[in-house]
């Protein structure tokens, strides 16, 4: 097995029902998200080792939009459950791949799906063309009481807050944890404050030091994109750092300005790499056992 996939349950159990961060958690979901990047057979086998006996795959590659027109995306995740979990986890961008480029790009702003403020039209583009195979794979798999765990990096993270809002506000399933990695900001500043009032410490935001992506789309003046939690921060040392005062948390929100991203130099692109955030927190649990 590929050991950015590397997760043994028996060593470093995870608990399905604390809320927030754990670093047995946090190893468990950062290699999920790191899985969600690779093909059908390979995540199906995985999972099965992980202890997970019932799985599902979801792609959608197009959506019908707004006028009536199809709309280009490419937005992969799967659903397994095991374990007296559920695990729900969204691939992220692809480098070389055009339609999650565009998805990416379409920064305007739509009304979110659970009809709280606004969100990034690219990203609920995603989430709604994938979002009936989710409900589907739900209804085979979940047995109606266990812990939903929702995770992604990047886009796969954007997609995460849009799944956990759905499925948490407008189906009243027990969403117990989001971990998110390198996510970019989803929507306004009513969904964010939607987002934290609905999921409270549910959420946790993983930053690594400089990451470009968590900084766009820009807050701006116009559409003024924000995060819905403060994020946990990894430093350049790869130290875990829980809760940064207001100074720092203030410059990490100003460096969504294009003149600050412009700033953030070859690092902002290295530091979003998933192998970064799965190589700080094996050093945490590691240093936790």
């Amino acid at each position: 097995m590929d050991s950015r996939y590397h997760y043994d349950p028996s060593r470093t159990p995870f608990d399905p029902h604390i809320r927030g961060y754990h670093p047995h958690n946090a190893l468990w979901l950062a290699a999920a998200g790191n899985l969600a990047y690779e093909a059908e057979e390979t995540i199906r086998t995985t999972v099965r080792e992980w202890g997970f006996p019932r799985f599902a795959f979801l792609h959608a590659s197009t959506v019908m939009g707004t006028a009536g027109v199809p709309v280009p995306v490419d937005t992969q995740a799967f659903v397994c459950s095991g374990r007296n979990t559920t695990l729900i986890a969204f691939r992220g961008t692809e480098a070389l791949n055009i339609k999650d480029w565009v998805t990416d790009l379409m920064i305007a702003t739509v009304y979110a799906p659970v009809g709280v403020g606004k969100v990034h039209r690219g990203f609920d583009a995603a989430f709604a063309a994938i979002r009936p195979q989710l409900e589907l794979a739900l209804n085979e798999q979940y047995d109606g009481h266990s812990p939903i765990w929702i995770t992604g990096h990047s886009l796969g993270g954007a997609l995460s807050i849009l799944a956990a809002a759905q499925l948490s506000f407008a189906q009243k399933l027990p969403v117990q944890g989001i971990y998110t990695f390198g996510q970019p900001r989803v929507g306004d500043r009513t969904f964010a404050k939607f987002v934290r009032k609905a999921l409270q410490d549910r959420v946790v935001r993983f930053v690594n030091d400089r990451d470009i992506v968590p900084q766009v789309p820009s807050p701006g003046m116009l559409i003024k994109y924000r995060h819905h939690v403060p994020d946990t921060h990894f430093d350049p040392e790869g130290n875990l750092v829980m809760r940064r005062s207001w100074a720092d948390q203030t410059r990490s929100f100003l460096r969504g300005s294009p003149r600050k991203i412009a700033q953030l130099g070859i690092e902002g692109f290295t530091d979003h790499c998933m192998d970064r955030y799965i190589e700080h927190i094996r050093r945490l649990v590691e240093s936790s056992t």
